[in-house]
């Protein structure tokens, strides 16, 4: 497996994948230490290992010591050789995700989707002089003073933006390198199955992008050198933005827009006025009504 890997990497020239700020080994790790309740100074004690090793793997800044791999893949549900590929592929900035399908990509706690949409807010706030968005969220005014990202709308087929894996796309992510521009969100203005994308749609689209940018990318200042390198394009279609959690990492994106569009505050007190009325609730904040029943659940709306 490691020798695929190796070659792999050769043969795309090291072409670079991040799925988060940390690595998804350091994302399993903090996972496994949170599903027990124990602070990071608890759970080196109990798990035996250096506290400080601990804290850097987390961060993504170290790997579990070779010798101790079996140990630390108990902890993380692997088998000591998945752990060793996992490693292998992140030190080479390959997509764990596609290199290894059969690792289920570590969860991230929908609190932690919420306060990172809550951040995002905050920061658009901030930029305003701490106005407070009064209705729908202008979601691309958010990201670009937020995150930095541009948004673009083009018809996919007559600009020939690609779709790797097949199907219509709604839209995609550019992290790196589109036509000379980084951090480019688009959006498919063009007919999509004979029809476009309605306004809503437009805007769960690009709040979506912006979840994989914010969940699964990270800074160039990332101490690990790969975290340093050209990221790969995301690409959403119809069942990625629909709440189903076929795709672990598209369903966390989904989550993302679904804080972010509908904050927990609005939303709450609009389904006190207007209970289970998805219809309205979708016209009132400018999103699906497939993204409303996300929300709802995730708040215990009923």
């Amino acid at each position: 497996m490691l020798a695929f890997i190796e070659k792999i990497a050769v043969d795309k020239k090291c072409q670079q994948w991040h799925c988060s700020s940390v690595s998804e080994v350091g994302n399993r790790l903090k996972n496994a230490r949170h599903a027990k309740g124990l602070s990071l100074r608890e759970f080196a004690k109990r798990f035996e290992e250096d506290f400080s090793l601990l804290a850097r793997i987390e961060a993504g800044e170290r790997y579990p010591p070779k010798p101790r791999l079996k140990k630390f893949a108990e902890v993380l549900s692997l088998t000591p050789k998945q752990l060793e590929a996992l490693i292998a592929v992140e030190r080479r900035g390959l997509d764990p995700f596609e290199m290894l399908p059969e690792i289920v990509p570590a969860a991230v706690p929908t609190g932690s989707i919420e306060a990172a949409a809550e951040g995002i807010l905050s920061t658009y706030s901030r930029t305003l002089n701490g106005a407070v968005v009064d209705g729908p969220i202008p979601v691309a005014d958010v990201i670009k003073l937020a995150c930095g990202l541009f948004t673009e709308y083009l018809d996919f087929e007559k600009e020939r933006i690609p779709s790797p894996r097949g199907g219509d796309l709604y839209g995609c992510l550019y992290p790196n390198g589109f036509r000379g521009r980084d951090r480019v969100v688009l959006v498919n203005a063009g007919n999509i199955g004979g029809r476009r994308l309605s306004p809503a749609e437009q805007m769960v689209t690009i709040a979506h992008e912006a979840g994989h940018y914010v969940l699964h990318y990270g800074s160039k200042d990332s101490k690990q050198l790969l975290f340093r390198f050209s990221k790969a394009p995301t690409y959403c279609r119809e069942q990625e933005i629909e709440p189903a959690p076929f795709n672990l990492k598209e369903d966390q994106a989904t989550m993302f827009a679904a804080c972010l569009l509908m904050p927990q505050s609005p939303f709450l007190n609009a389904w006190s006025h207007t209970p289970g009325d998805e219809c309205r609730l979708a016209s009132q904040f400018a999103v699906t009504e497939s993204l409303v029943r996300v929300r709802a659940e995730s708040l215990g709306c009923e």
